[in-house]
């Protein structure tokens, strides 16, 4: 049996990248002015990541002894199998893309796999879709004789230390980046765990689509990973695409002394929560190679936090990490969300200034987004607020339901000021050039 594995490409102006927000995928749109014009192109040209799980699946079936090849466009070799990557934000193109694949090749299945289609199958038009995780389906279900039918259910989520390490053959491993958190190429993505404990996940797509059971790979086999990738791309940095890195004290430390003791040299990215981290494991990670660390602040405001469930840190332990990880070297990216239920003006704007005060090497800002398949988003549904159901425009760039105190153009207006007062003041600029300069 021959599969072909798909990512159907974008065709947008701004940056795409699917296997952010737990795999819908999230699009950078902020237009306005030369600044921000300038600032989108930037973000497109500097991060663009592989899809994680696209490269899991092709290392569990050759695993099992199929013939599989990585495409982002329509193969002209016969195919038993066409597996495409759903997502949220190109949806439609891809139900294009899958459309002119059956043309092409009328003897062949087309099947989407991905959380969007796992969750939204009626979107999707296929032979068959997956529902669940992909790499549980192909490692304990999936064989030779397999029936694919039209809706296949994935009767269990997958055991982390049963997952191979993730094969990037046929990937365009040299166009991946993650400027400027991680500088060093050529980058690779990898994951220690799936699922989030954290009861956000009733906003978060991570952990309404991963569930709460936290799922974590043994030091060993994350050791064995980064050698894999190593030997066969050459790979100088490694982006952990966890929801939450470092839950587990006790396999960090492991993994970090098994490449102490190995002299293995890379430059390590995570994401994750500051009360997870202290200055003693921070120190020991920055010893490895931590170069980056994805933090969600979200809000200044702990009655709107309290609010929408959310459960923001204790300012000074999170001004003291941060100082920790501006001494060491280490770029800290914070993420702000506008538009929370309860924010108000007001509100943002102390954040905004919250920002331009603490010790983050950048920002992102975002309009809180109700992601299809969360508990916020079937609320909403029920409430009679939300805007649109066209999918496409849920980039976080834009507000799709109905908030109770801030409309759509206030909002934008909002965003845009955040990003001027982050960006363009001279303190930033200055340790901007201070990081070029030191080569981080």
């Amino acid at each position: 049996m021959y599969i072909a594995i798909i990512n159907v490409p974008s065709n947008r102006k701004h940056s795409v990248n699917k296997d952010l927000a737990g795999g819908l995928g999230q699009s950078w749109s902020l237009k306005g002015s030369f600044f921000l014009s300038f600032l989108s192109k930037l973000v497109k040209s500097s991060i663009k990541l592989p899809v994680l799980s696209l490269a899991y699946v092709q290392a569990i079936l050759k695993n099992k002894g199929f013939k599989t090849r990585y495409f982002e466009h329509i193969p002209n070799e016969h195919f038993d199998i066409f597996l495409v990557y759903g997502s949220m934000i190109e949806f439609k193109r891809e139900n294009s893309f899958v459309k002119k694949l059956k043309e092409a090749h009328p003897r062949s299945l087309v099947g989407f796999i991905g959380p969007f289609p796992s969750r939204f199958p009626e979107l999707f038009q296929a032979d068959f879709i997956i529902q669940g995780e992909p790499e549980a389906f192909f490692l304990y279900q999936f064989n030779e004789k397999y029936k694919l039918d039209k809706l296949i259910k994935v009767s269990k989520l997958v055991e982390m230390d049963d997952l191979p390490t993730p094969d990037f053959t046929d990937f365009p491993v040299k166009s991946y980046s993650y400027a400027p958190a991680l500088t060093k190429k050529p980058i690779l993505t990898l994951q220690a765990s799936r699922g989030c404990p954290y009861q956000c996940s009733y906003y978060c797509a991570y952990g309404s689509y991963q569930g709460s059971c936290y799922r974590k790979r043994s030091a060993d086999k994350l050791f064995k990973d980064i050698l894999v990738l190593k030997r066969k791309y050459k790979i100088k940095s490694v982006q952990f695409r966890d929801p939450t890195f470092g839950l587990d004290k006790k396999q960090v430390t492991d993994f970090c002394n098994l490449l102490i003791k190995n002299k293995i040299k890379i430059n390590l990215g995570i994401e994750t929560r500051l009360d997870i981290l202290d200055a003693k494991i921070i120190s020991l990670m920055h010893k490895v190679g931590l170069r980056n660390i994805n933090i969600g602040i979200e809000t200044y405001d702990e009655e709107i936090a309290n609010k929408n469930k959310r459960k923001i840190l204790d300012r000074r332990r999170q001004e003291k990490v941060l100082k920790v990880c501006y001494k060491l070297g280490i770029k800290v990216s914070g993420f702000y969300i506008f538009g929370y239920e309860g924010d108000t003006e007001n509100s943002i704007k102390k954040t905004i200034e919250y920002s331009t005060k603490i010790k983050t090497t950048a920002s992102r800002f975002a309009i809180f987004t109700p992601f299809p398949g969360t508990g916020f988003y079937e609320q909403l549904i029920k409430d009679n607020r939300i805007l649109t159901k066209d999918f496409s425009k849920y980039t976080s760039f834009n507000l799709v339901f109905k908030h109770k105190s801030l409309n759509s153009k206030r909002l934008l207006r909002l965003l845009k000021l955040a990003y001027y007062k982050y960006y363009l003041r001279p303190s930033f600029i200055f340790d901007f050039l201070k990081w070029k300069i030191k080569g981080y």
